[in-house]
């Protein structure tokens, strides 16, 4: 019941602009689905956020992004050698455990419109910004158990298109490449990619 409440307050509060340019503040909600190596070993996801606009009546609308994003790992992932004392030996195995990969970014985009105007139609995406990465590994098969968390910067950009059915509403979809600054993992490389396809809400 809460989500349908919040989908009709949003709805009303919308409907109620009176602003052709609609307010600077809006939220972006998205699907994830990562690329290259990341696709392999993690499920799709999602991402969400908070929107501000800038140039509202202008062909070329702006956005600061603030993002959080979220994929889990669809198996245990190997993590390297783990050594333990059974009582009598020491014991080396691989490392399994199982991964939640989080990322908070910023970044800014430019929105040009095909129309002389913001206000609806076709437009393209290109951003940059940066992004903090969280890796969280859950071992599985290791008798200290707990939890442990990796974190990586990266700079990241995107491109994509969206449609703008009025000033308050459109659908994108986006491609974001971020490269680390530096990467304990191998076994993804030294980048990250993904795809979304979602929708922004402006108020």
């Amino acid at each position: 019941m809460r989500l349908p409440a919040a989908l009709l307050l949003a709805t009303l509060g919308l409907s109620a602009q009176e602003n052709p340019g609609g307010n600077r503040v809006g939220v972006g909600i998205a699907l994830l689905a990562p690329l290259d190596t990341l696709s392999s070993k993690f499920n799709p996801g999602f991402q969400g956020g908070l929107q501000i606009h800038f140039n509202r009546e202008s062909r070329h609308l702006g956005r600061l992004r603030i993002d959080y994003l979220q994929i889990d790992s669809k198996q245990a992932i190997q993590t390297g050698l783990v050594s333990y004392w059974d009582g009598s030996t020491w014991v080396n195995t691989q490392g399994l455990a199982h991964s939640r990969l989080e990322a908070y970014s910023v970044a800014y985009e430019w929105m040009p419109h095909l129309e002389n105007h913001s206000r609806s139609g076709l437009f393209g995406i290109f951003g940059m910004g940066g992004t903090l990465w969280n890796e969280t590994l859950r071992p599985t098969n290791s008798p200290y158990g707990g939890t442990y968390t990796e974190t990586e910067w990266g700079f990241t950009l995107s491109a994509g298109v969206g449609w703008r059915f009025n000033p308050h509403t459109t659908v994108e979809t986006r491609f974001v490449h971020s490269d680390l600054d530096f990467s304990r993992h191998p076994n993804y490389g030294s980048s990250r990619s993904y795809l979304t396809f979602g929708t922004s809400l402006r108020f």
